[in-house]
């Protein structure tokens, strides 16, 4: 990590084009010093999926009509969700927050967001173990 790092422990999360580039740079590194084949060609594969996931990167980052759809339908359930526990919760006693009760259809799609986030994650996770 390098001095700004410290300085901007966020930056890691704000960028992850840069965070699979780094690992790319350590991967050819490793394979640089790999003793035998068939560790070369491991690192190979790595390299290669690493790059695979850094042009997924770029081409969500960009100005897709997927990217901004997920945005889109995030982002109120996201406000919903500070609302109530920053507000209303942590908060309430100071601001008086108070949110009227939500139907179940309401988190019913909350839960539907924050689910497809985490299943995505966990599927991201699998698929990189196989």
């Amino acid at each position: 990590m390098s001095l700004l790092d410290w300085v901007n422990p966020l930056k890691i999360f704000l960028d992850p084009v840069e965070r699979v580039a780094d690992a790319i740079s350590r991967a050819q590194v490793a394979k640089a010093q790999a003793q035998t084949d068939e560790k070369r060609m491991q690192y190979d594969e790595r390299i290669e999926a690493l790059k695979a996931k850094k042009q997924v990167l770029i081409e969500e980052s960009s100005d897709s009509p997927n990217a901004k759809m997920r945005t889109f339908l995030a982002m109120p359930v996201g406000i919903l969700l500070w609302k109530i526990l920053v507000w209303d919760k942590a908060l309430g006693q100071w601001t008086g927050g108070r949110t009227d009760a939500l139907s179940s259809d309401i988190w019913n799609v909350v839960m539907a967001v924050v689910g497809f986030y985490f299943l995505y994650q966990v599927a991201a996770l699998w698929k990189r173990k196989s």
